[in-house]
């Protein structure tokens, strides 16, 4: 881990430790055997989880801000049972990846870190899986590096075919300017609209805001005109109550700029839909890797 200097880091030693024993481990536990695979790159080390068959399709999941890979814990079990899963821990978040190299600084750093990340990994093609935060860098990863990919789906993602709303804007304002235990964890779970199942995640996301500081930037919306540049197999499943952005915002932007894209509106779902959703969000993303391997399948041969 990494403590204290002008990268992303956690603000010390105790807060660390805190955070991956009592937060960072418990989520972890509920997960099927798995390994840590680390892998040292230009911006720092690297580490993944990985669970699932030797030689199934790959699967790449790319979690949101403050909810490093132990928080796919409502899908891996499925997954993990059809696919070679390798959940990565985002360079400059809260989890086991740390920026010890190269400072990522600029948003274009995050496609190379994650180029880098899956060629370390020794992975071809992969199928990608990205949830809000997430999903802005494997949208930005398709477009850039589309030989690298079969298939992307985005999870509720955060400036993609809709901008953050307004009010997402606003209630991020306390928790970024005056963190405490109350107006974090208000700000999680207000986006998770104080529904119950939330609990470990939103304990998860405040410890993580609490005790580590981001330094790298934010996701910026992506233009119409790269998105429009999509050519792989892609779907977006949007939350039906989703507060970071307007839910028929993001169906519409993606029938108008990229009709190729199948958008699907999660009913009684928050922006935690892999929560409040899990079996329509691991049925929708198995769909699309399994056809996806069909197709690719019968072109050769």
């Amino acid at each position: 881990m990494r403590v204290g200097s002008r990268r992303s880091s956690f603000v010390d030693a105790t807060s660390a430790g805190t955070y991956f024993e009592n937060h960072y481990a418990a989520m972890l536990d509920q997960w099927p055997d798995h390994e840590k695979r680390e892998v040292e790159g230009r911006f720092g080390r690297t580490v993944a989880l990985v669970a699932g068959p030797v030689g199934a399709p790959d699967l790449v999941l790319l979690h949101g801000r403050y909810t490093p890979s132990p928080s796919w814990a409502p899908l891996i079990q499925e997954l993990a049972t059809r696919y070679r899963v390798h959940a990565i821990d985002t360079m400059g978040e809260p989890g086991l990846s740390y920026n010890g190299g190269a400072p990522l600084c600029k948003r274009a750093h995050y496609p190379e870190w994650l180029g880098e990340t899956l060629e370390g990994l020794g992975l071809g093609s992969v199928h990608l899986a990205g949830y809000s935060f997430g999903g802005w860098l494997a949208a930005r990863f398709a477009i850039e590096q589309p030989q690298r990919l079969r298939s992307l789906t985005l999870l509720d993602p955060a400036q993609v075919f809709a901008p953050f709303s307004l009010r997402w804007m606003l209630q991020c304002v306390p928790p970024y300017l005056f963190p405490s235990e109350s107006t974090v964890r208000r700000l999680f779970d207000w986006a998770g609209q104080g529904r119950g199942g939330h609990r470990g995640l939103v304990d998860l996301a405040t410890s993580g805001m609490l005790s580590f500081r981001i330094r790298t930037p934010e996701a910026a919306l992506i233009s119409s005109k790269r998105l429009a540049e999509l050519s792989v197999p892609t779907q977006q499943l949007i939350a039906e109550h989703t507060v970071v952005h307007d839910p028929q915002r993001a169906l519409v932007g993606a029938a108008r700029i990229n009709s190729a894209v199948d958008s699907h509106l999660i009913r009684d779902s928050t922006h935690f839909l892999p929560y409040d959703q899990p079996a329509q969000v691991a049925g929708r993303l198995c769909a699309l890797i399994d056809r996806t391997e069909a197709a690719l399948a019968a072109t050769r041969g």
